[in-house]
């Protein structure tokens, strides 16, 4: 076979510029600390390290999620916790006040500071997170969940959604609670009530019903679980004409006890049924108040509903003992609200030693994925060098072949 000067020629150039190449690719691995510079270079390692990567970028944000639901629920606890300690002192002062040597005003004396903690207790049900969000206000974060409703009664304005952020690829963990649950629907000791103004009631400033009491178990008992409402009739219902108001039950509409057409005096008792209640200020006719039936009792509402009782009850035997009877029914209340502070602390910390569990795993599962991805993407730079040192040796030796063969022809040997 006869080989051609240009053939020895292309030869030659196409080796230098290969093993140029090589060299170059190789000096592109080792600047970038990177094995191959395009997925093409090695489609199947491609393939896997974008995978990696993913994964970790999923991981890392599940892992501002795990903060970011630690730093609200260790907020939560320490909320529960201060609740916890306002329901233990007004135990304490419960139990203080149903020692029957104490007279009115003394009950009155610790009824305040039974007030002001029920300042304190509305206060932590009003927390809001590090994101101006109340944390008890269910999905209406942005709703303050407890407030006054007048007369010493308080409403749940927010709702019972429960927010689950995702901290992995198929791990949820409930960020807060509802202050529904653990708040409000505590079990009641006995059957007991609840009163509201109607929201469409006109009186500028409004008339508002206190929380009341139960002054005769037996009798509210045989009356459950009817609801009632108290109604302001016209002034020329009665004379000389005044406010009045009439009682009727919400089911049927019909009179309560002969209670129609009362006359009205602010901040007087209205008893029916077993229980006791109050409406202070003027209202309008035809503004009403309700009293609902319920086997449940909300944090508020008992201590409330103490305060309320140690306030008005005289010392009279009879007045004695509905102090005893209110005493012992708010110690068990008090009772059944920390059993249910207690359900919703255990949750919360059941749910911290899981983001504390995942975080652990998240953090050894990107050491193994870092491993992985350092095998598969990473240059052995040992090893790169010594094979750009073997490649430029190479080029070397290739260009001065060539510029010995370049020069070879028959005229030299003539």
């Amino acid at each position: 076979m006869r080989v051609t000067t240009i053939q020895t020629f292309h030869r030659g150039i196409s080796d230098i510029q290969r093993v140029s190449n090589a060299g170059n690719e190789t000096q592109a691995q080792i600047s970038s600390g990177k094995k191959f510079l395009r997925p093409s270079d090695d489609p199947v390692a491609a393939t896997r390290i974008l995978q990696l990567n993913q994964e970790i970028v999923a991981r890392e944000q599940y892992q501002r999620n795990i903060v970011s639901v630690t730093n609200r629920l260790s907020l939560e606890d320490s909320i529960l916790s201060g609740v916890g300690d306002v329901l233990q002192r007004v135990r304490e002062i419960s139990v203080q006040l149903g020692d029957g040597s104490l007279s009115q005003e003394d009950r009155g004396f610790l009824a305040e500071e039974v007030n002001i903690r029920l300042e304190e207790m509305l206060g932590l049900l009003n927390t809001k997170d590090a994101n101006g969000e109340f944390i008890f206000a269910g999905y209406k974060g942005n709703t303050q969940p407890f407030v006054d409703g007048g007369g010493g009664g308080y409403k749940f304005q927010g709702d019972e959604g429960e927010r689950l952020v995702q901290i992995g690829a198929t791990t949820y963990v409930t960020s807060r609670d509802s202050g529904k649950a653990l708040f409000e629907e505590i079990p009641a000791d006995s059957k007991s009530f609840v009163t509201t103004n109607n929201p469409r009631n006109t009186a500028v400033p409004p008339a508002n019903v206190t929380v009341g009491t139960v002054l005769n178990q037996e009798a509210f008992d045989a009356f459950f679980p009817e609801d009632a409402y108290i109604e302001f009739e016209s002034a020329d219902a009665i004379s000389p004409p005044g406010l009045n108001y009439t009682v009727r039950r919400s089911s049927d509409n019909r009179v309560i006890e002969g209670l129609e057409n009362e006359r009205f005096v602010s901040g007087n008792q209205i008893t029916f049924q077993g229980i006791g209640l109050r409406i202070t200020g003027t209202p309008d006719p035809g503004d009403s108040f309700m009293i609902e039936s319920s086997s449940q009792q909300s944090i508020l509402t008992t201590i409330g509903r103490m305060v309320e009782g140690f306030r008005s009850f005289d010392d009279t035997p009879r007045g004695r003992q509905q102090v005893a009877d209110l005493v012992a029914s708010s110690i068990n209340n008090l009772d059944n609200a920390q059993t249910s502070l207690l359900e919703g602390q255990s949750k919360v910390g059941a749910r911290l030693n899981t983001l504390e569990s995942t975080q652990a795993l998240h953090e050894q599962v990107d050491l193994v994925s870092q491993d992985i991805l350092s095998q598969l993407q990473d240059v052995d730079f040992a090893e790169a060098v010594s094979r750009l040192s073997l490649e430029t040796f190479v080029l070397e030796a290739a260009q001065q072949s060539f510029a010995r063969i370049a020069n070879l022809s028959l005229f030299n040997s003539l």
